[in-house]
């Protein structure tokens, strides 16, 4: 049982890391509300404020401030797209089991041992998910110089 509850923090750990590496591509995306200029009788295909940016999107965005070329730009793009479909699908299966654990009443039988095998499972992903984000914060870093590697971990000074 210990080793569960080790696997369980771990997996807290490992989960919190996701996040904060998340909100950290989010605060790089540097998504903006957008400007609305429509006259009456136009129609705008603007995606929402809050949507998650493309793979295309976030490589447009990466290449502006990094000054890559285009054929860069296309393989960061390729790349945020094969990694990102695999992200989704661990971040997907993590929220169902987070749902499924939820859903576990304490007065059904075998609470606590589905609990711990829900835990052990959400161990699991939690780690699937921090190594597929470092497998593609690795393929990123090979695409880049060392000088756009180093601007690029330079933190962005917020604007006054």
């Amino acid at each position: 049982m210990l080793d569960r509850k080790k696997a369980g923090m771990m997996g807290v750990i490992g989960l919190s890391a996701a996040i904060i590496t998340g909100v950290a591509v989010s605060a790089f995306a540097d998504t903006k509300a957008p400007q609305n200029t429509v006259t009456q009788g136009q129609a705008t295909q603007e995606a929402p404020v809050n949507a998650v940016p493309t793979h295309d999107q976030l490589a447009s965005r990466i290449a502006q401030q990094l000054g890559l070329d285009e054929k860069t730009q296309t393989k960061v793009s390729d790349l945020f797209e094969k990694d990102g479909k695999a992200i989704r699908k661990i971040q997907e299966q993590l929220q169902a089991t987070q749902m499924e654990l939820s859903g576990l009443s304490p007065s059904s039988k075998d609470y606590l041992d589905k609990v711990d095998d829900l835990a052990e499972k959400t161990g699991e992903l939690t780690e699937d998910l921090t190594v597929a984000y470092a497998k593609n914060r690795v393929g990123l870093y090979e695409l880049l110089t060392p000088e756009q590697i180093e601007k690029l971990e330079t933190p962005v000074q917020p604007q006054s």
